[in-house]
């Protein structure tokens, strides 16, 4: 493969590459530094720092920005009013054949709690997630006690939007962009939470200012 065919390949595999190569947003020379290593590697020869400038800079008004994103900043503009909830633990334990059993104890629970409470649950191959309020989580321990614990969380918040149901219009990549926004201002995604009609991002209790604004510039820009 040429010069160009190499960087071409590596830019189209990373679309935080493409976009801020199409926004004119990145700096030559230090992706030129990045890249060089994967380069080399890629064409198992000693390329020059100074020749991967130049190549990409020929190759920068090829390179055009999806237009996912604007169809997304138009979904997420139709979205509903952002919820924001602190105070919330963090639990994963490993799966077991008792798990099942513990988890139909805490949504017996669940459902006779009155107040405002949060509380969500997911199951994967190896682990369970659950994410609740502070003030539940000795509910949690309480019923997980014989049951494995691989990580606790605490001081977390969870940032939540409802879907635009009544806009007719799909999205392709608006979680994507979300993210990315969110990935670009340096937030840490604890958990990420969908529904058919919602979603929740699960952030550092400190982070709920800085996504919140991000969220609603997102929303009203």
């Amino acid at each position: 493969m040429t010069l160009a065919e190499t960087i071409s390949d590596i830019i189209n595999k990373s679309p935080f590459l493409q976009e801020g190569i199409a926004e004119g947003i990145v700096n030559y020379s230090a992706l030129a530094r990045k890249l060089n290593p994967e380069i080399n590697e890629l064409m198992q020869k000693e390329v020059q720092e100074g020749a991967i400038v130049m190549a990409l800079k020929r190759m920068a008004h090829k390179v055009e920005a999806s237009g996912m994103e604007d169809q997304a900043k138009e979904y997420i503009r139709h979205m509903g009013d952002i919820l924001v909830r602190s105070d919330l633990v963090d639990f994963a334990y490993k799966n077991s054949p008792t798990l099942i059993g513990c988890q139909k104890q805490l949504l017996e629970l669940v459902q006779n709690v009155t107040g405002d409470l949060f509380h969500a649950s997911s199951k994967g191959m190896h682990e369970t997630n659950i994410i609740t309020s502070k003030s539940f989580a000795p509910k949690v321990k309480e019923l997980f006690d014989e049951e494995e614990k691989l990580t606790e969380i605490q001081d977390l918040a969870a940032v939540t939007m409802r879907m635009p149901m009544s806009y007719d219009k799909d999205a392709p990549g608006v979680f994507y962009f979300i993210l990315k926004t969110l990935a670009w201002n340096k937030i840490n995604v604890v958990e990420f939470i969908s529904t058919k009609h919602e979603f929740s991002i699960v952030i550092e209790k400190g982070e709920i200012n800085k996504t919140f604004n991000l969220l609603h510039n997102m929303k009203n820009g």
